[in-house]
């Protein structure tokens, strides 16, 4: 996809600037159940509004587009306001966003229940070379039940075995990424495998970046353990951001790494106008347009499997809930001028400890995403950000 001489492979700098990702646009209205936005978004499956998007991500200065994914949909409302259907793969469509840029990372969710570590290892390895060493993986241990009736799995394992699954995965992964052409060997609790690993190998070294959203405490050792980004829901109180992001730093160090080595970052909402008044206008319209029916789809899903939404959100307010995570997955919206969103987000960096974002855009056409652009000189005259291009396109 890239040849020899326009590669650019992104290394790990650990340092305390801050980085920011795309959560990636993978249905109609992928961070909002809405009818109206999913209308006024592109079509998600026009592979040149992919190619148009990823490039305006790169030129504005993002370091990373971030592609969730998954196997059913939150519920016949949701598919019906085109909330999460239909869904992009993201082992599939990621390299559209590889070919049409050459240095921002492009990290894919793979499961590690639904996968063998043969099968991630290979993909892996594939989407590091396409990218020519740009990829990441975000580890999903694999929690929805529907999920594991599609998939014919049991859906009976308990959430800490999930994570143990998760880390025994990982090494798994990282041993068949290290066989270099040689025969290896893996027995654990839950895999065990014996063979030679057909090449290509990552081109990172010593293997690619991972990331986790993990808040509860097996989570979090997860991460502490072995991966490199983590991120969290940035919610209204800012206390219960702040408290995981401690906790990880003070276990990451305890497992004998910098704090730094693991980038923590917040997934935030972003609506910028020219005027705060203009920018105010399309967040009102945004949030009235969120369909209950289907926030309360998605809440559910949420609510049912996720200690951390089980602790950030009030399940006996259940329609309030419901239309908090109904925009933006109930994370916090910042609303404004590009100035007035920079001094929002150095407030909840100082506030919080967090040394990153991941943007959610709740209209994501590349003319809405070139907007940004305005948000990141103000984040650099106040010395908490540096242009990606400055640093060697870095992690």
């Amino acid at each position: 996809m890239h040849n020899g001489s326009t590669r650019t492979v992104k290394e790990r700098r650990p340092d305390t600037q801050l980085r920011f990702g795309l959560m990636w646009p993978n249905s109609p209205a992928p961070n909002v159940t809405s009818r109206a936005v999913a209308d006024r978004n592109p079509d998600v499956l026009d592979v040149d509004q992919h190619m148009a998007l990823a490039r305006t991500a790169e030129s504005i200065g993002v370091d990373f587009v971030f592609f969730a994914d998954g196997y059913t949909h939150h519920g016949p409302d949701n598919a019906r306001v085109g909330h999460g259907e239909p869904c992009i793969a993201a082992p599939i469509w990621a390299p559209v966003v590889m070919a049409a840029t050459r240095h921002i990372g492009v990290v894919t969710t793979i499961h590690t229940r639904y996968h063998s570590p043969a099968v991630i290892a290979r993909f892996g390895a594939n989407l590091d070379v396409l990218s020519g060493g740009r990829w990441g993986w975000n580890v999903v241990p694999g929690a929805n039940p529907a999920e594991s009736r599609l998939l014919g799995l049991p859906e009976d394992i308990d959430h800490d075995d999930r994570y143990a699954m998760a880390a025994e995965t990982i090494d798994a992964v990282r041993t068949l990424w290290t066989a270099n052409g040689e025969p290896v060997e893996f027995d654990g609790r839950f895999v065990s495998f014996s063979g030679t690993p057909r090449g290509p190998y990552p081109v990172q070294r010593p293997w690619p970046l991972l990331f986790n959203a993990g808040v509860s405490p097996a989570g979090q050792e997860l991460i502490a353990n072995a991966c490199d980004y983590a991120f969290f829901a940035v919610v209204d109180d800012l206390a219960k951001v702040r408290e995981p992001v401690q906790r990880l730093a003070d276990l990451t160090e305890s497992r004998g790494r910098s704090p730094l080595e693991v980038n923590m970052a917040g997934s935030i909402g972003v609506v910028v106008g020219q005027t705060h008044a203009e920018a105010r206008e399309k967040y009102e319209w945004i949030r009235d347009s969120v369909d209950l029916p289907a926030a309360r789809g998605w809440a559910r899903g949420f609510l049912s499997r996720s200690q951390t939404y089980q602790s950030t959100f009030d399940s006996a307010e259940f329609d309030r809930t419901a239309r908090k995570i109904g925009l933006a997955a109930g994370s916090r919206v910042l609303v404004g001028t590009a100035e007035e969103v920079a001094e929002q987000l150095i407030d909840i960096h100082r506030a919080t400890g967090l040394r990153g974002f991941m943007l959610l855009v709740l209209l994501w056409a590349p003319d809405e995403v070139a907007k940004l652009a305005d948000v990141f000189p103000h984040l650099r005259k106040a010395n908490v950000w540096t242009p990606p291009a400055e640093r060697g396109w870095c992690w």
